[in-house]
């Protein structure tokens, strides 16, 4: 594999944006809104690249027969190199690398079930590749006023995204993960945060990117709010935002994330597709 100078990236913007699933979080690595690598087989026309997103996500894309890449890929895959320092999640396209994927991996791959809750991996699990899925949504602007009008007007301090926050913000889905620094974040994004009384965040929603006039949706509650209605209250904010500044919001998860789903429908967010999604091992 050719690891490919940022100033290539841009040629591939076009071969990704006929994919037909969600990929903005890779296109944001294209464009250069997240500091991500990209690997491909060959530096001036690729057929097959891999990308890397800082946040731990990544993408395979290209041709089903390049033999000679999908060689130099699969000890990656099950971190053979010992390359990896934490989990990874891959999702592939277009369809026909799913057989390939099966192939490739043979005995290292373990499938998850459509609906299983995910869970960390047990130890026969640990080196294998585990196969979920990552659902696609599409937003339903009515189904999501709705819900809107229901909430209880209750006094919640919601504020917009501050550098302090930005920076001091811990969990798993926060913006500094998404984005190079604060000053590309408040220029490109936008966040909000429930604040409690003493000022603590508690739950922060926020536009992991944004591309052609799509916002996507991450959020994060501390694990001791969860529960209590903030999420969907911030998030709301953050949906409001998007429709009056004409941006669709996008929102995507883990099969396995229950919480994520469920809180997906209460904003009016209908499931439209579903695609393997590969939690590499480290």
């Amino acid at each position: 594999m050719i690891e490919l100078k940022k100033e290539m990236f841009q040629n591939l913007i076009l071969t990704l944006q006929a994919a037909k699933i969600n990929t903005l979080f890779a296109m944001s690595v294209l464009e250069r809104k997240a500091d991500g690598k990209v690997f491909a087989d060959d530096n001036t026309s690729p057929a097959s690249f891999y990308l890397q997103h800082p946040y731990g996500m990544s993408l395979l894309y290209g041709e089903n027969g390049n033999e000679a890449f999908y060689g130099e890929l699969k000890p990656h895959l099950l971190n053979s190199d010992k390359c990896r320092k934490r989990a990874e999640w891959l999702q592939v396209y277009p369809a026909a690398l799913y057989s390939k994927m099966e192939t490739l991996l043979g005995d290292n791959l373990i499938k998850k079930g459509a609906d299983e809750p995910y869970s960390d991996p047990s130890a026969a699990e640990a080196d294998k590749v585990l196969e979920y899925q990552r659902i696609n949504f599409t937003f339903r602007k009515e189904k999501y006023l709705a819900f809107r009008r229901s909430l209880p007007n209750e006094l919640a301090e919601i504020v917009s995204m501050t550098e302090d926050i930005f920076n001091q913000l811990a969990g798993n889905v926060v913006p500094k993960y998404f984005w190079n620094s604060y000053c590309d974040f408040e220029k490109n994004g936008i966040g909000f945060t429930l604040l409690l009384k003493d000022r603590i965040p508690a739950s922060t929603a926020f536009a992991s990117c944004v591309i052609d006039r799509k916002l996507e949706i991450g959020i994060e509650t501390g694990t001791e709010y969860r529960g209590l209605s903030f999420a969907a209250r911030v998030c709301a904010r953050l949906i409001d935002y998007c429709l009056e500044n004409g941006l669709e919001p996008v929102w995507s998860c883990n099969s396995g994330n229950m919480g994520s789903r469920k809180l997906a429908g209460k904003l009016g967010f209908e499931e439209c597709k579903r695609i393997p999604y590969y939690r590499l091992p480290f």
